[in-house]
């Protein structure tokens, strides 16, 4: 059986003013990643699921005043076009952590579908990890809930097309 892959998309890389570099992709030793790590380890993820973490733009960005800013749609979607999550199967799952990254995503494979490209894996919409540490415990405990059904669709999309095949033979 192929194993499923699981990106988590997030915006934007975020700086570590200790070491004066972005941090990487959902980092454990940021918050926001130890508490999507943590909630994904919550969910008892399937050895058939290969865990991924990336952001749209590789770099932490700046305003004017060289304050920390999130991007815009338009800077997501002009990243996203060339970006190598289109390469990943369609019996893989992106998972795009905000609402602008869920927005971006949809798109850029709108854009895609039109051009005749349906190549690409499936698309999933959840809450940044930063928004969710802030809600009460009951909206963290469904976040975890959410997740989890979002990795049984990957192991479920992974699955399908071999169980399809062995069903017809």
């Amino acid at each position: 059986m192929k194993r499923a892959t699981i990106l988590f998309l997030g915006p934007c890389r975020k700086f570590d003013p200790a070491t004066s570099k972005p941090f990487p992709a959902f980092s454990p030793n940021s918050r926001s990643g130890r508490f999507l790590r943590n909630a994904i380890d919550a969910t008892a993820a399937s050895s058939e699921v290969g865990i991924r973490f990336d952001n749209v733009i590789p770099r932490a960005l700046f305003d004017k005043e060289g304050r920390e800013r999130y991007p815009t749609c338009g800077e997501l979607v002009e990243e996203l076009e060339g970006h190598a999550l289109w390469k990943l199967a369609t019996s893989d799952v992106v998972i795009g952590l905000s609402a602008i990254v869920g927005e971006a995503l949809q798109k850029v494979q709108s854009a895609r579908l039109e051009a005749g490209d349906c190549a690409g894996p499936t698309l999933v919409r959840l809450e940044h990890p930063s928004f969710m540490m802030r809600r009460p415990v009951h909206e963290r405990t469904d976040y975890v809930r959410r997740l989890r059904n979002c990795i049984h669709l990957a192991v479920d999309t992974a699955i399908s097309p071999k169980a399809v095949a062995l069903a017809s033979a």
